[in-house]
C-alpha cells in the first residue's frame, strides 16, 4: 500500500484553500506550512502567462528524511505515509536537509520538526485528507498508488504525470497532471522581482535570486509567490565544523611532528575542542534535554548518529591518554604505538564522517559534492598544525618538529586549495544542474569576495607564501581565519537557493 496525491493542474485555479484548511486541521503555526501553493509567471508584458504548483511531502517511497534522522523520529508507515513521532524528535533540524523538496518546517514553539502527513489522523477514521475535501475543484485527488483499480492507478494509465526532483531518487508519491515545469522544478525559475501579495526572499536569498537573474542566459519563469525560507544551520553548526577540525588535526600533527604519542597538553587542548564540538552540536538542538536519545536509541543509518558516537570514542581514547599521563604510565613499544595509531584513526573518522553525513543531505546538493570527505582531513590537517604552531613558540618545541608541523601545514593547505578550486567539478551523480547553480552562487556570484579573497588568498595562498617565506605564525594564523570563513561560507550557500 503507498498512499500518495495525483494533483490535476488543468483543475487547480490557485485558491489556496488547500493551505487554509490544512493550517486549520493540523493547528500549523503563523509562518510555517505543510502544504502551499507556489506562483511562478513566464513572459513579458503584455503576454504574460502564471502558472500554479501545489506543493507538500512526497511520501517518498525512500525517505531521506527517515535516513538522516538520528534518532528514529521519522518512519514509513505500512501504508505508505511518512510520519514523525512528535514526542521523540530532538529538533536537529537535519531532516530539514534530507528533504530535497523542502517539505519540512521546525514548530517555533514546540520546537520539533513537522510536515504533512496525508492527514493520518482522519485517514485511520476513513476520511480524506482535509486539503482534498476543501478543494472546490477537486484538483488534489488521493487515493492508493498500489490499488490497480484505485483513482491514481486510473489517473497514472491514461494520462502522463509528472513527478519532482526524480533525479533526487527517493520515489516520490505526489504526481502532477499539467503542471508548468518552472512550478515543479526551481532550477527552471529564478527568486527575483519581487512576489504578489508577499514579502519576497530577503538576506542570502535575495541576493542568490538576484544574481541568477542576471546570469540567466535564456529567459526563466519567475517565481512570483512562495511561502517564506530561512536558514535552518548557521553559525553555530560553522563553529561545529571548525571545532572539530582543530580536536580532529591536535593529536595526528602532533604525533607526526613528535613521533611520539602527544604530551599532556596536546591531548587537553584536542579534548577541550573535542568538548565545544559537542556543545555546539547540542546547542543547536530546539529540544536539548532529548539529547540522550542519540545515544540510547540511535538510527544506525544516520551519519549524524554514527558520528555522535565516533566523537564519543575519539575522546575516551584521548582521556585515557591524559589518565595514563596523570597517572604516571607512560606506554612504550607495541602498546604505544598501537594505541597512537587507534586514536590517529579515531581523529581522522572524527574529521571525515560530516562529509558523510552531508551526502545524506539530498536537499542541499552543494553539501553533497563528491569527496567532500578529504577535503575535511585536509582541512583537520590545516587546523591541527596551525593551531600548534602557534602554541610553540610558548613550548620550546623542537626545531625540527616545528619543521615538521610546518610542513603538514603546507600540504594540508594545498590539498584544500585543490579542493576549492576543483569544487565546480565535484557534483553528485545525477544532480549536476542544480549543483552548478549553488556552485557559481560561491564562485561568481554574492559569496564570490568570501571565497576568492578570504577562503583561497588569505586561507590558503597566503599562508603558502608566509610558509616560504620562513613566517609560519602569521601563516597559521591566516590559515585559522582563512579556514573559519571557508567553513562558514560553505554552509551558508548550502542553503541560498530555494529548493522547491
Amino acid at each position: 500500500m503507498q498512499l500518495g496525491f495525483v494533483i490535476d493542474h488543468s483543475r487547480c485555479i490557485g485558491c489556496h484553500a488547500c493551505t487554509v484548511a490544512c493550517k486549520s486541521e493540523n493547528d500549523v503555526p503563523l509562518g510555517s506550512f505543510r502544504t502551499w501553493v507556489k506562483y511562478t509567471e513566464r513572459g513579458e508584458f503584455p503576454t504574460v502567462e502564471r502558472s500554479f504548483a501545489v506543493l507538500r511531502c512526497n511520501q517518498c517511497s525512500e525517505p531521506p528524511c527517515v535516513t538522516i534522522c538520528p534518532v528514529g523520529s521519522l518512519d514509513k508507515r505500512p501504508d505508505g505515509i511518512v510520519d514523525i513521532d512528535p514526542q521523540t524528535c530532538i529538533g536537529c533540524k537535519s531532516c530539514m536537509h534530507g528533504c530535497p523538496y523542502d517539505a519540512l518546517h521546525l514548530h517555533a514553539e514546540k520546537g520539533i520538526a513537522q510536515k504533512c502527513h496525508f492527514c493520518a489522523h482522519r485517514v485511520e477514521i476513513g476520511l480524506a485528507p482535509a486539503c482534498a475535501v476543501v478543494c472546490p475543484t477537486e484538483a488534489i485527488v488521493p487515493g492508493d498508488f498500489d490499488a490497480p483499480q484505485g483513482p491514481l492507478a486510473r489517473m497514472a494509465g491514461e494520462h502522463e504525470l509528472s513527478v519532482r526532483k526524480p533525479e533526487a531518487l527517493t520515489g516520490p508519491n505526489v504526481r502532477y497532471l499539467e503542471a508548468a515545469p518552472a512550478g515543479l522544478d526551481p532550477n527552471q525559475a529564478v527568486a527575483s522581482g519581487g512576489y504578489l501579495w508577499a514579502v519576497g526572499p530577503t538576506g542570502s536569498h535575495l541576493a542568490a535570486g538576484d544574481f541568477e537573474a542576471l546570469e540567466a542566459a535564456q529567459a526563466r519563469a519567475r517565481t512570483t509567490y512562495d511561502v517564506p525560507r530561512s536558514e535552518a544551520w548557521g553559525s553555530k553548526i560553522t563553529g561545529y565544523l571548525f571545532a572539530k577540525s582543530v580536536a580532529a588535526g591536535i593529536f595526528p600533527a602532533a604525533a607526526l611532528a613528535t613521533g611520539a604519542v602527544p604530551g599532556p597538553l596536546a591531548n587537553a587542548a584536542a579534548l577541550a575542542f573535542l568538548s565545544l564540538t559537542g556543545l555546539l552540536l547540542v546547542a543547536d538542538l530546539k529540544r536539548p534535554e532529548r539529547f540522550w536519545r542519540i545515544l540510547v536509541h540511535p538510527n544506525w543509518d544516520s551519519w549524524l548518529a554514527r558520528g555522535s558516537f565516533l566523537i564519543m570514542v575519539y575522546g575516551a581514547l584521548l582521556t585515557g591518554w591524559l589518565v595514563a599521563e596523570l597517572l604516571g604510565w607512560e606506554p612504550d613499544g607495541a602498546l604505544a604505538s598501537a594505541g597512537g595509531l587507534a586514536t590517529c584513526v579515531a581523529a581522522g573518522a572524527t574529521a571525515a564522517y560530516t562529509g558523510w553525513l552531508f551526502g545524506q543531505a539530498r536537499g542541499r546538493v552543494l553539501w553533497m559534492k563528491r569527496g567532500l570527505w578529504l577535503d575535511l582531513l585536509a582541512q583537520a590537517a590545516v587546523a591541527g598544525s596551525a593551531l600548534l604552531l602557534l602554541v610553540q613558540p610558548a613550548l620550546e618545541s623542537d626545531p625540527a618538529a616545528v619543521e615538521r608541523l610546518e610542513g603538514l601545514l603546507e600540504l594540508g593547505l594545498l590539498a584544500h586549495l585543490f579542493a576549492l578550486m576543483v569544487e565546480g567539478r565535484l557534483a553528485p551523480k545525477g544532480r549536476e544542474t542544480e549543483y552548478a547553480r549553488a556552485s557559481r552562487l560561491v564562485s561568481h556570484g554574492p559569496y564570490a569576495h568570501r571565497y576568492w579573497l578570504g577562503g583561497i588568498a588569505v586561507g590558503c595562498a597566503l599562508p603558502l607564501a608566509l610558509i616560504a617565506l620562513g613566517l609560519p605564525l602569521p601563516a597559521a594564523a591566516c590559515a585559522l581565519v582563512g579556514l573559519w570563513i571557508s567553513e562558514d561560507l560553505f554552509v551558508r550557500a548550502g542553503q541560498a537557493l530555494p529548493i522547491s
